[in-house]
C-alpha cells in the first residue's frame, strides 16, 4: 500500500498547488499564457536542481526520448489547464483534467500487461464520473452553469495528454532511475511551456512577474517547492505500484481542491466564492462520494 500513500500525498499537494495557481493567475499575473511560460521556467529549474541526483550512462537514446516526451505531454497538459483556468473556477477545471485514469488504465492494459479486472474498470469509471459531477455543478454563487462545452473538450484533451505522460513514465521505470526521469521530464515540460514566451505580450508579462517581490515569492513557493514534492510523490508511487492504480488515486485531487476552495470561501477569508447550498452542493457531494468510493474500490483489487 506504499504506492497509495505516495499517490494520495501527490494528489493533495497538487490540489494545494492548483488552488494557489488560480489565486496567482487571477489576482497577480492576470494571464494564463504568461503564467504557463513562468511555470516553464520553474520546471527547467527543477530539472537543473535534480541533475546531481541523476545518472545518464547506460541508457538507450529511445529511453531518454520517452522521458523527454513524458515531459512534453505533461507540459501540453499544463498549457491546456492553465489557459482555461484563467476564466474558470479551479474546482471545475481540476475534476475534468482528472479524468485521465481511464486513458492510463486503457494504455496500461494494452501495452504494459497490467491486469485490470472488470471490477477495477468499473471503479475507475465511477471515480471519473464522480469527478465530472463535481465539475459540472453550478459555476459559483448566483450561477447555474458549469464549464462550457468547448472548454470541457479542451480540458479533456489536456487530461489525455497528462494520462499519456504518466503512461510513458511507467514504461521506462524499470530502465531509468527515478531522479534521471524526474530531471528529463522536468526539462521536457519546461521547454514545452516555455515556448509560450514567443506569444505577444508574454515576455513583458514575465518581466512584471519576476520583478514583483510578493508575487515572485508566492510563485516560487508554489511552482518550485510544492511542485517539487508533488512530482516526487508521484514518481515514488509510479516506482512502487501499477500505473493505473496510481493514476486513479491521484484522481482524488478534485476532492482536495473542493475542500480547500470551500475553506477559502468562508466570509472571513473570501478568496473564493463557492456555492455551498442547493443543487450545486448536492451534485458535488454526490460526485465526492462516487470519487472516494471508486478509489477505495480500486485500492481493494
Amino acid at each position: 500500500m506504499e504506492w497509495m500513500v505516495f499517490a494520495a500525498a501527490s494528489a493533495f499537494t497538487f490540489a494545494l498547488v492548483s488552488v494557489l495557481d488560480k489565486i496567482l493567475i487571477s489576482d497577480h499575473v492576470g494571464s494564463g499564457k504568461i503564467f504557463v511560460a513562468g511555470v516553464g521556467g520553474a520546471q527547467v529549474l527543477l530539472g537543473i536542481a535534480t541533475l546531481p541526483l541523476a545518472t545518464f550512462s547506460g541508457f538507450d537514446a529511445s529511453v531518454i526520448t520517452v522521458a523527454l516526451l513524458s515531459g512534453v505531454f505533461s507540459g501540453t497538459y499544463l498549457i491546456g489547464m492553465f489557459i482555461i483556468m484563467e476564466s474558470q473556477d479551479v474546482s471545475r477545471v481540476v475534476p475534468v483534467v482528472s479524468t485521465y485514469p481511464i486513458f492510463v488504465a486503457f494504455l496500461a492494459f494494452l501495452f504494459l500487461d497490467e491486469h485490470v479486472s472488470i471490477f477495477a474498470w468499473a471503479c475507475v469509471i465511477v471515480t471519473v464520473v464522480g469527478a465530472a459531477m463535481v465539475s459540472l455543478a453550478p459555476k459559483s454563487i448566483n450561477s447555474t452553469e458549469g464549464v462550457g462545452i468547448l472548454a470541457l473538450l479542451f480540458l479533456l484533451l489536456a487530461s489525455m495528454s497528462f494520462g499519456l505522460s504518466q503512461f510513458l513514465s511507467k514504461t521506462i521505470a524499470e530502465e531509468m532511475t527515478m531522479w534521471t526521469q524526474y530531471s528529463l521530464r522536468a526539462f521536457g515540460g519546461g521547454i514545452t511551456c516555455g515556448l509560450l514566451i514567443f506569444l505577444p505580450g508574454v515576455r513583458q508579462g514575465l518581466v512584471t512577474l519576476f520583478t514583483n517581490f510578493k508575487t515572485m515569492m508566492v510563485f516560487s513557493i508554489t511552482e518550485i517547492v510544492l511542485v517539487f514534492f508533488a512530482i516526487l510523490f508521484f514518481f515514488l508511487s509510479v516506482y512502487s505500484g501499477e500505473i493505473y492504480l496510481t493514476a486513479t488515486v491521484m484522481a482524488t485531487r478534485p476532492l482536495f481542491v473542493f475542500g480547500l476552495t470551500l475553506l477559502l470561501s468562508i466570509p472571513m477569508i473570501g478568496l473564493f466564492k463557492e456555492s455551498v447550498r442547493g443543487k450545486a452542493m448536492a451534485t458535488r457531494a454526490t460526485g465526492i462520494v462516487l470519487t472516494v468510493g471508486g478509489v477505495i474500490g480500486v485500492s481493494l483489487t
